[in-house]
């Protein structure tokens, strides 16, 4: 402690003991120093005391307040009450910023309304659920719609912004997060979404309901009794995620994809509004008759789409920004691992470090964990353009495997160009490589013997293991 500080207390708490003695009319006791120093003890003491109530308080506080909204968005979400839920939890914020739990709360129920109105805009424009399986942000299981409204490309471009935005503001909420001491229970199977929009919730629109059309092995006392302890980790998985999907989003919204959805939007949606409708009426007589796999007129719409393919640039503002929600969800993941990574808890994880157990009985050891920081790494890499994708027809002969490996340096695709110096996408002509020519380089590759490397540890499950990591 500073000298004068020091001498300046001192000298203060001796005029107080001399107006004590006057007060009381007794002589200034000769041991004044050591009254001095019990005075000042006690008065530490009781500050430390009422700092230690004061924290302990506060912990009890916000144990109560986790319970409150963990208790408060199991009943929105139960009732399928996405909108009440947000107007809630965002008073809570702004009624107090310090309430993480509220604000946890609020961005996972803003991410989930999100999912929701596109679920509900894909049905009210009759989405051909199977046959749009392989697209991220068509894979909803909405039920068909027999009289579906007609869809223009207008229409689907405002449906993907406002997707984008609803994202964005979930992220948003997240962002503000403090993720070192956060946790809701988190009752995710007996959520409900209105995917059609009828403002009428049943027991198969429960979100256990919805994934037991693909796991069927999935019961209802195991769908409704199914919890996650929603903790920091999970805060940046989630946001994870919001990224990815915004990825996506940006990367449509970049391009022209007009002359596509006019001659093949039939294969999506039955009832487009499109200046060929007359030549592609075949296909739309009957919504139900969209829901077969593949009728002659839908494979030879489905060839013409591979052809249409060709996209104009339309936007480059959206393609950088889809690089770098890229990078974000890459920072996001790390960030979720090192959460992880820090907890000493056993709560019904999503993400467990190779001390606790998952609710998807699976346990994740920490080479796992390890190798996922590598690929992370080489993704990192990869889209900052520090190294190079391969490029096919310079290394044909590697890749369909005749024993030749590729070399560490190549040639190769620029990706870090191909987002920030974008130009017109055509599917065939970037297969057959003409279109590339811009992005080429020589330069350090990313070589699929690295990539085995890096994921071997995952057995072949690379792929299952990176959709649940983000």
């Amino acid at each position: 402690m500073n000298t004068s500080i020091k001498n300046a207390r001192t000298a203060r708490i001796r005029r107080i003991l001399i107006c004590h003695a006057l007060i009381a009319n007794k002589p200034i006791e000769k041991n004044w120093g050591l009254r001095m120093f019990a005075y000042s003890f006690m008065t530490n003491l009781c500050s430390v005391s009422i700092t230690l109530v004061i924290l302990l308080w506060a912990n009890v506080q916000q144990g109560f307040a986790a319970e409150e909204n963990s208790s408060q968005l199991d009943t929105f979400l139960r009732a399928g009450n996405l909108r009440d839920a947000e107007k809630h939890f965002a008073v809570l914020v702004r009624k107090s910023e310090l309430d993480h739990g509220a604000r946890t709360a609020l961005g996972i129920t803003q991410f989930l309304k999100a999912i929701e109105e596109l679920g509900q805009a894909n049905y009210r424009y009759g989405l051909v659920s199977h046959r749009a399986s392989m697209i991220p942000l068509a894979r909803l299981p909405v039920p068909m719609n027999l009289n579906p409204e007609r869809v223009s490309y207008e229409k689907l471009r405002q449906i993907i912004g406002k997707l984008n935005g609803s994202l964005a503001t979930a992220e948003a909420s997240l962002a503000n997060v403090d993720t070192t001491n956060v946790l809701l229970t988190l009752y995710l199977g007996r959520a409900k979404l209105d995917l059609d929009g009828n403002q009428e919730l049943s027991e198969d629109e429960t979100l256990w309901k919805m994934f037991s059309t693909i796991n069927r092995a999935i019961k209802a006392d195991q769908g409704e009794a199914f919890a996650i302890g929603f903790d920091g980790a999970d805060v940046h998985w989630l946001r994870g995620y919001c990224h990815v999907l915004m990825a996506i989003c940006d990367f449509l919204l970049a391009h022209d994809e007009s002359d596509l959805f006019a001659r093949c939007g039939q294969l999506l949606f039955p009832n487009i509004e499109s200046p060929y409708a007359a030549s592609i009426s075949t296909t739309t007589l009957n919504p139900s008759e969209a829901q077969l796999l593949w009728d002659a007129p839908s494979v030879l719409d489905a060839i013409a789409a591979i052809h249409l393919m060709r996209f104009p640039m339309q936007d480059r503002d959206s393609m950088a920004r889809a690089h770098s929600h890229l990078l974000q969800m890459i920072a996001q993941s790390r960030l979720c691992w090192l959460r992880a990574d820090a907890e000493t808890d056993n709560n019904h994880e999503w993400l467990p470090n190779p001390r606790q157990d998952s609710v998807m009985q699976l346990r994740v050891p920490a080479e796992i964990i390890t190798s996922w920081h590598a690929v992370l790494d080489e993704m990192e890499e990869i889209l900052h353009g520090k190294k190079l994708v391969p490029y096919w027809r310079q290394y044909h002969r590697q890749l369909i495997g005749r024993g030749l490996e590729i070399p560490e340096q190549g040639r190769g695709l620029n990706l870090n160009k191909f987002f920030l110096e974008p130009r017109d996408f055509d599917l065939v002509l970037t297969i057959q490589g003409t279109n590339l020519e811009p992005y080429l380089e020589d330069g350090p590759l990313s070589t699929p013997n690295a990539w085995a490397r890096l994921t071997g540890v995952f057995r072949g499950q690379f792929f299952g293991f990176a959709v649940w990591f983000n």
